[in-house]
């Protein structure tokens, strides 16, 4: 099948989605009404419906589906790990440790502070571990393990930061287990600038991945630095999943599955890898999204549940096929 065609219809699924997203839901509104609303002719309560609930969810899922599938794919081409992902490895849980003490009360910033205090974290997290990947000689196998076990160490100072503080369980499990609940206009302001900035640069560098995949020694003898490379690249991967992060929690193995299904709908070369991961994260958080918000209507499942069901048994498949 043509690469364009398959695009497009990557493309063709998401804007079903999209339309999911914004007619279906838990209200006794008609068709007729939901555009009504959507056109701003109809009753204030639908508009505000649309505008300020639904489409805002729909705009920070997809692009919290396109951070981290981005994110995924840079950590596996960067580190030759088929199972990188960024909040498996612990760096979006950098992110986590900071949201629990802004939850607990330790710390109280306002909400451009919170966003950027995510990014800062997260990406403390993964210049730390870009440098260990680069001075100790890790197998796939033993990266991942590290990776894991930095994850559930993250994942623990977090909660034990909550329990601390005695927060709210809802607020515990928005967190953990990932949430689009709280998506609202302010959220997209800042997460549609970082992922066009992080996107760009990504595409720029995408030619230097392939000395990469070939080991740091060839990729030094073909001009390419692998430490410098590799620092930038996981300094990306902490900005987009910090700021996935922020606005939705942790949300678990999009960036893992994102870029092994990218690999047989658009091919393996680093820059459809980069577009294909980017779209089918989306398409996949925004799917996950609309069973969680929609299969036990009124009642949401945390986003988290319906990745994990998607992302668990392809990392098994994963894990078993290393060596």
């Amino acid at each position: 099948m043509n690469l364009k065609i398959r695009y497009l219809s990557l493309g063709c699924l998401v804007t079903f989605l999209i339309l999911v997203g914004i007619f279906a839901g838990p209200t006794n509104a008609t068709f007729e009404d939901t555009v009504n609303g959507l056109l701003f002719s109809g009753e204030g309560l639908m508009n505000t419906i649309i505008w300020d609930i639904r489409i805002p969810r729909i705009v920070v899922c997809l692009l919290v589906g396109g951070n981290l599938g981005l994110a995924g794919v840079l950590i596996q081409l960067s580190t030759r790990s088929p199972l990188g992902d960024p909040n498996l490895f612990g760096i979006g849980g950098g992110a986590a440790i900071f949201l629990a003490t802004i939850s607990a009360g330790i710390v109280s910033v306002g909400q451009f502070g919170v966003f950027l205090g995510c990014i800062v974290s997260s990406v403390i997290v993964a210049i730390l571990l870009a440098k260990l990947i680069s001075t100790v000689d890790l197998t796939p196998t033993k990266l991942a393990i590290m990776g894991i076990a930095v994850g559930a160490l993250t994942i623990t100072i977090g909660t034990s930061v909550i329990s601390h503080g005695r927060v709210f369980p809802t607020q515990v499990i928005g967190l953990v287990a990932g949430s689009f609940t709280s998506s609202n206009w302010t959220i997209v302001y800042y997460l549609l600038p970082t992922f066009i900035i992080c996107s760009l640069i990504s595409v720029m560098f995408s030619h230097k991945f392939y000395p990469i995949m070939l080991g740091d020694i060839l990729s030094r003898s073909l001009g390419v630095n692998p430490l410098k490379t590799r620092t930038i690249t996981m300094g990306l991967v902490g900005i987009l999943s910090g700021a996935s992060v922020y606005a939705a929690g942790l949300v678990g193995f999009v960036g893992l599955t994102s870029p092994h299904i990218a690999k047989k709908v658009v091919g393996k070369t680093p820059i459809n890898l980069i577009i294909g991961s980017s779209l089918i994260g989306a398409l996949t958080t925004m799917f996950a999204d609309q069973v969680a918000r929609l299969l036990f209507a009124p009642t949401e499942l945390p986003v988290g549940m319906a990745t994990t069901v998607i992302g668990a048994p392809m990392m098994m498949y994963m894990a078993a096929k290393l060596k």
